[in-house]
């Protein structure tokens, strides 16, 4: 079922990149289907509002397949890539000593050094 539901997406986005660019913008004055005005069957208006509404369909499509697909897919796989991995065993950041010693103890055995 998750590769059905996985070649339906496919589908799916590929349409919904068809359609937007089967669309023409506002300001623009020839789209795809607007070659021959009295040989059209639909008017500007109506391919607008065609190709919108389906737009909407598919892109409402797209999104619950998507979110179907991450739950089906959180359901299959429980582990993280990460859990066999081993912790980092000294500190990350600089400001920690790696050595036992403290900080007290190698200003002590540092001699001094005086300015003349």
């Amino acid at each position: 079922m998750l590769t059905a539901l996985m070649i339906f997406q496919g589908f799916i986005s590929i349409l919904l990149i068809v359609l937007v660019l089967l669309q023409f913008g506002k300001g623009a004055e020839a789209g795809l289907f607007s070659g021959g005005a009295s040989e059209a069957i639909f008017t500007s208006s109506q391919q607008g509002n065609i190709l919108s509404r389906a737009t909407v369909v598919l892109a409402v499509t797209f999104l619950v397949n998507s979110i179907i697909l991450a739950k089906l897919q959180s359901n299959v796989t429980s582990k993280s890539l990460l859990d066999a991995e081993a912790p980092l065993t000294r500190p990350l950041n600089t400001d920690t000593p790696l050595s036992t010693e403290t900080p007290e103890a190698t200003e002590k055995a540092a001699p001094a050094v005086e300015n003349n």
